[in-house]
């Protein structure tokens, strides 16, 4: 190992003639010697830089032995400084007590006088290589020293990035959870909104059958009491949508949706719901993208959100409603979770309340509500986000200071929107002439949608399965009607697939208020229609499939 620039050999003796002999050994050797002539000399040399020090016994005599014993405590772990002591020999009068004391607190070493120069250089070539010695185990000391820090900040990087893992993991975790609990719901209340639909649409069917037998003749109790059965089963049908929106299997009727167009009629909406005390600001950009959505059920979602921001403010209340495209991710909103891509977002801040951490935690869950008994469902915002996912986007809620925002991310479509001509009326048997397939499984639903049909001028053969109808001759046929949940091999969108396959010119309308996967009916080319349905929209899906196969 090379020397240390800066270090010297320190030399002691208060005869000026052994200091100049002394000091020329050293230099022959190629290395700096310091000459002390004093003992406060020596301590502030031997406290420097030191590669060994010679110290002759008359400059013993002038130190403090606590004095340099201090200095040598004072050294760093790695460092022991040999010091080699010139004496005469012990035949003569020597200190030998004052020799133990310094060997006991130091690396020395005892050299006896007369002695040759032969002997001197030995015995500092001795004390160099052990210095240096000392030298090397400093490096390596250093060296393990930055080997430490270095694997300290691995190691305190990997316990942050598993830190960040395991609460990545346990995130996941819990949102896995919460699906499969949410999921769970999800089929337990679709499951009950399928059968109630059913219901429904023997209720509807019969009172728009009820309407068009008594005509002008219905007296006023009677129309009295036919409206309050077309409101009751309305109001149920709203239910069941938001069960089946919640459970993600509502089959949605989608279209390409002009949202600045959209928005403009549904803020009068909103602005009547809140009534005049609730003062409505907006920032809603002036080109907002298209989406493909189900335009009901987005009114549904948003008169969802305005109710629960109407309940949760004071009578003279604040709402902002917002929205804008956005390119997600985006840093600044993380509640966009993992979607990518283009999406409007649209936000309803209110100056309510607001909602404690655990009731946000619940607020998407079907039946949760904070509200007295009778006052709410606890179904309006398990709608938005069914409705939100079903649509593949996401709702979410954000705490505010004061109140709360609820908003959707609705992906962008790429699609011009289209005007809807539906006028909702019913022109005089419209379906006169047609022969009209219909496959339904459920016996009161299938009488009742027959006699619907026949009203409208359709000749109409029943099947209870679509097993069955793949086996009728369709020769006469001008249009197939069939609902979408039904037992056996097929159901009904595998009956519009085989068809379309096999008897590609016959239209196919199907009709459900519940599908297990609505995903599916994006595969077929079918109109659609949900249940319950009224006489008007269900002439209007027929008749419009009957066009385009024209």
């Amino acid at each position: 190992m090379s020397l240390e620039a800066d270090f010297a050999v320190v030399v002691f003796t208060p005869l000026h003639a052994d200091a100049i002999t002394l000091k020329k050994i050293v230099e022959d050797e190629k290395l700096t010697a310091i000459c002390c002539h004093s003992a406060e000399e020596f301590y502030k040399a031997l406290a420097n830089a030191v590669l060994f020090a010679v110290v002759t016994e008359e400059g013993l005599a002038c130190c403090s032995l606590d004095k340099v014993q201090d200095i040598l405590r004072q050294q760093e772990s790695w460092s022991n400084i040999p010091i080699l002591v010139l004496a005469e020999h012990e035949e003569r009068n020597i200190d030998s007590n004052r020799f133990v004391r310094l060997v006991e607190m130091g690396n020395v070493t005892l050299l006896l006088r007369p002695t040759s120069r032969l002997n001197l250089v030995l015995a500092f070539r001795s004390a160099l290589s052990t210095r240096l010695l000392q030298f090397a185990v400093r490096e390596h000391i250093r060296k393990l020293s930055a080997h430490a820090e270095q694997l300290e900040l691995l190691v305190s990087e990997r316990t942050r990035e598993l830190e960040a893992e395991v609460t990545a993991r346990h995130r996941i975790e819990q949102q896995f959870a919460e699906n499969r609990r949410l999921e769970s719901l999800g089929r337990l209340t679709g499951g009950i909104a399928h059968d109630f639909n059913n219901l429904l649409q023997v209720i509807i069917g019969h009172e728009g059958l009820l309407r068009i037998v008594m005509k002008s003749d219905v007296s006023p109790a009677a129309r009295k009491s036919l409206d309050s059965i077309r409101r009751a089963a309305d109001h149920g049908a709203s239910l069941t949508q938001q069960l089946l929106a919640y459970a993600r299997r509502q089959p949605l009727a989608s279209v390409v949706v002009d949202l600045n167009a959209h928005l403009k009629i549904t803020l009068e909406m909103i602005r009547r719901m809140l009534g005049p005390k609730i003062r409505v600001y907006t920032e809603i950009s002036t080109s907002l993208w298209p989406l493909f959505v189900d335009p009901a059920q987005l009114d549904s979602a948003i008169l969802n959100i305005v109710a629960n921001a109407r309940d949760a403010m004071d009578s003279d209340g604040v709402l902002v409603v917002r929205a804008r495209n956005c390119y997600l991710p985006q840093p600044s909103m993380p509640v966009a979770g993992d979607l990518a891509g283009e999406f409007v977002e649209i936000s309803f801040t209110d100056n309510g309340h607001g909602m404690a951490d655990d009731t946000l935690t619940l607020a998407f869950d079907p039946f949760f509500t904070t509200k007295p008994v009778g006052k709410g469902t606890g179904l309006g915002l398990s709608q938005v986000h069914g409705f939100a996912a079903q649509s593949h986007g996401l709702a979410f809620i954000r705490q505010e200071r004061p109140g709360v925002t609820v908003g959707m991310l609705l992906p962008r479509s790429q699609d011009i929107p289209v005007p809807s001509d539906f006028t909702g009326t019913v022109a005089e048997n419209p379906l006169s002439n047609v022969s009209v397939l219909y496959v339904e499984d459920n016996p009161e639903v299938a009488e009742i949608t027959t006699t619907m049909l026949q009203t409208l001028g359709a000749t109409v053969t029943v099947i209870d399965s679509a097993d069955a109808a793949v086996q009728t001759d369709f020769s006469a046929v001008d249009v197939v009607l069939s609902d979408v949940m039904m037992p056996g091999k097929m159901d009904g969108i595998d009956l519009a697939q085989w068809l379309s396959k096999n008897y590609p010119h016959i239209p196919i309308v199907l009709t459900s208020g519940y599908v297990l996967d609505p995903e599916r009916l994006s595969s077929v080319n079918a109109r659609f229609v949900r249940k319950p349905c009224l006489l008007e929209a269900l002439a209007e899906a027929i008749g419009n499939a009957l066009k385009e196969k024209k």
